[in-house]
């Protein structure tokens, strides 16, 4: 996503810390608001209920950080507790083994 944002030049109001001088005050939120809407066209319906209170681009972005950096967290706990409880079973191919994990 933040690819996309920096190819389509969306990438101001959500990674730069002050708004530009060049920049009117109606500009700048009418650019949090373009963005806005394009990173909620990404996001899954499962997740809009979590981001439906956000107004800013910049506080959009947090807020989907957040929630994907757990899952991601809890992904990288999962797959060492799988591999521990990994265990061969005696008569079955080593790459049905392989497969299973």
């Amino acid at each position: 996503m933040k690819d996309l944002l920096f190819v389509k030049r969306l990438y101001l109001p959500v990674f730069a810390s002050e708004k530009p001088d060049s920049k009117s005050d109606e500009e700048w939120e009418f650019e949090h608001k373009q963005v806005f809407g394009y990173i909620k066209q990404w996001v899954e319906d499962n997740v809009v209920n979590h981001i439906a209170n956000e107004t800013h681009a910049r506080a959009l972005w947090y807020k989907l950080e957040t929630l994907y950096a757990s899952k991601i967290g809890n992904n990288k706990l999962f797959l060492p507790k799988q591999a521990m409880n990994l265990r061969y079973k005696e008569g079955s191919s080593i790459l049905d083994h392989l497969n299973e994990f």
